[in-house]
């Protein structure tokens, strides 16, 4: 009876600390794909097929996490040290495909977020169904970020409209009187560029003679090139998947119309140069935000040193100069600094803490670009270029970094 009655006279008492305990565990309850002693996180790419040249990015995060993982973890910011267990798959970069390994990363694998989903139009394919389960979907490859999710996505590379004004500043300044043709690829990407760097050159000398458009499944563009080439343009920008891309590459130099020919960073890098030939690309402008790495012995910056251990250990099937994988390198290590920054594992947790980026550093990127986000304000974690010219050998940097924080438009 004393027992009975100890119980009934702490009846409300213990009630209400169990509701608030309850509370309490409610909220710092972990989401899916999370334990005490690992993190499991998806990844989804086009490791085959004709654009695997961009499954680099994939190959850079798994470097990244395995030199995590063999140091011993990542010591995240609720105290634990956790692994990382990475799921990949292979899309091919076909938009379905990328939605059905989501799908079952998520309902089968129970992956805690997804990292570095690659290109525009499979990004909007998972939107819907990421903000239904509510999975992040954290440092897409993409420069298009007004997608379908946003409290649910952050990108990672800079914006295409960032890199539009890039270009823009670039010719006010050498080629003020530029007769611009465009080669673009027809989705939001090409949209989403040749909007900003027309509004970019409003009241300026510069013109724009001709745009043709491009798919990725294009077997091939030369007759885009010949109309191009026509219009008497002496200025070629190139907004292209990285195929499509070496091809225009290639035409404007072997074609010999010789425009000056501004890349975007979907297919500037090395190994595309390389298939089309070094040669062909000399002169060629592009941007990008990374260090530019030339030689695969160690240079004494400790952050390209560490990458090219990470590559070297990981057997990646990338070349060292590859800025697609430099940069699936970059995005893994800013999931890593994400992760120990999470004071609770949850996924509206990380969610706070991507949407919130203060001036964040990364061993691979150009000084002076950092990463910043604002919640509600700012959701272009990388909002500043360095321009390059590729001399025939490598990439060399033009002018000083063009910072456009805060500025970044759709």
């Amino acid at each position: 009876m004393r027992l009975v009655t100890i119980l009934r006279g702490c009846t409300m008492s213990l009630g209400a600390a169990v509701l608030l305990a309850a509370s309490h565990a409610s909220a710092a309850d972990p989401s899916p794909g999370i334990s005490d002693e690992a993190i499991k996180i998806g990844v989804t790419g086009p490791l085959t097929g004709p654009v695997a040249v961009v499954g680099g990015v994939a190959e850079g995060i798994r470097a990244r996490i395995e030199q995590a993982n063999a140091e011993g973890g990542v010591k995240m910011g609720d105290g634990k040290t956790r692994k990382v267990e990475l799921v990949v798959e292979d899309d091919g970069l076909d938009p379905q495909r990328t939605l059905a390994n989501v799908r079952k990363m998520v309902e089968k694998e129970k992956v805690f977020a997804l990292v570095g989903t690659a290109a525009t139009p499979n990004n909007l394919a998972i939107g819907r169904y990421i903000t239904q389960k509510k999975v992040p979907n954290v440092f897409m490859y993409s420069g298009v970020v007004s997608l379908n999710a946003p409290e649910w996505e952050v990108g990672f590379v800079p914006s295409f409209s960032t890199e539009a004004d890039a270009f823009a500043k670039y010719l006010e300044n050498n080629k003020p009187d530029a007769k611009v043709a465009f080669l673009y690829l027809n989705t939001e990407t090409g949209q989403t560029f040749m909007k900003a760097f027309d509004r970019a050159i409003e009241g300026s000398k510069i013109t724009i003679l001709e745009r043709q458009p491009v798919t990725s499944q294009d077997p091939t563009v030369e007759t885009q090139l010949s109309t191009l080439k026509a219009s008497g343009a002496d200025t070629l920008i190139i907004i292209a998947a990285p195929r499509q891309g070496g091809e225009a590459i290639r035409f404007q130099s072997e074609s010999g119309w010789k425009p000056l020919t501004l890349v975007t960073n979907l297919s500037s890098a090395y190994p595309v140069l390389q298939s089309v030939g070094l040669e062909n690309a000399k002169g060629i402008v592009t941007s990008d935000f990374l260090k530019p790495i030339i030689s695969d012995q160690k240079s004494g910056d400790e952050g390209v040193d560490r990458y090219l251990d990470a590559i070297k250990a990981a057997k990646v099937n990338f070349v060292f100069a590859n800025t697609i994988g430099q940069t699936g390198y970059a995005i893994g290590d800013t999931l890593i600094q994400s992760l120990e920054k999470l004071k609770e594992p949850t996924r509206e947790e990380l969610m706070k803490v991507v949407h919130n980026m203060d001036g964040w550093k990364n061993p691979l990127f150009f000084d002076g670009i950092n990463i910043t986000t604002k919640e509600g304000s700012d959701i272009y974690p990388v909002e500043a270029l360095q321009l390059y010219q590729f001399d025939g050998q490598r990439y060399i940097p033009v002018g000083g970094v063009l910072d456009f924080e805060g500025t970044t438009h759709e």
